[in-house]
């Protein structure tokens, strides 16, 4: 039961609505990999970040200054991560790529993001194994001042957030709804992140995390709390 109602949030806040699962599921996340050599590149790619305020009316305006704060905590939560174990990083902007090649591996990685996401919520009965794949070309993600060279990646990590805060408005009409018995609408925050082999396009690790009440990802301390939860499976 507590999987399903964390499903049902975490769907809300990436703004997929309310999801209604046939039935509970629990989806292998991640593939077995060998562990990359200490000094092994991971490229970042930076994360994308919508957080929003949920007005009294019910309606989500984005909140530019909060997504761009979260956007660097999340960042920098990554790397400190990544350089704990060991790793050397670059990170490199999605505004960056030009290649229509690029462009296009990243538009099915949004796909294929969303596809694993549903997954877990709907077990699909032909998918049994954690198979997912971008294709053999996901190597033209490999920024070109990196390409053919010692340093070069072997994986990509991707990590997006979304939700909303409730306004003081919304929580002082939420009081009123509860004292009469009428509908409440919270906001919330959802947090995805993948590991892909940039070598065989391979999607090797899917984590998802319900950022709890009481943690704020517009706040340095929030971001490192849901990486540190995020890493407890990263198979590096």
């Amino acid at each position: 039961m507590k999987k399903f109602l964390a499903a049902i949030t975490l769907a809300a806040g990436l703004g997929l609505g309310t999801i209604t699962p046939t039935h509970a599921a629990t989806p292998v996340t991640h593939v077995a990999i060998e562990k990359p050599a200490q000094g092994t590149t991971i490229l970042i790619v930076t994360p994308e970040v919508s957080l929003g305020i949920l007005t009294a009316s019910g309606i989500t305006e984005p909140r530019a200054e909060w997504s761009k704060a979260a956007t660097g905590y999340f960042s920098d939560a990554l790397k400190k991560a990544l350089e704990t174990r060991e790793y050397a990083t670059h990170e490199i902007h999605l505004d960056t790529y030009e290649d229509p090649r690029a462009l296009q591996m990243l538009k099915l990685n949004d796909e294929v993001i969303s596809s694993i996401m549903l997954n877990a919520f709907y077990k699909l009965p032909t998918k049994t194994t954690f198979d997912w794949t971008l294709g053999e070309n996901a190597e033209i993600l490999i920024p070109a001042d990196l390409a053919d060279t010692e340093t070069a990646p072997r994986y990509a990590l991707f990590l997006r957030a979304r939700g909303s805060y409730q306004s003081s408005a919304k929580a002082a009409l939420n009081v009123g709804m509860a004292l009469l018995g009428g509908p409440m609408q919270f906001g919330g925050q959802a947090v995805q992140a993948t590991l892909v082999d940039l070598n065989t396009g391979q999607i090797v690790w899917y984590e998802m995390d319900a950022v709890p009440a009481g943690e704020d990802i517009r706040e340095p301390e929030g971001a490192v709390s849901v990486i540190e939860r995020l890493f407890k499976k990263l198979p590096l």
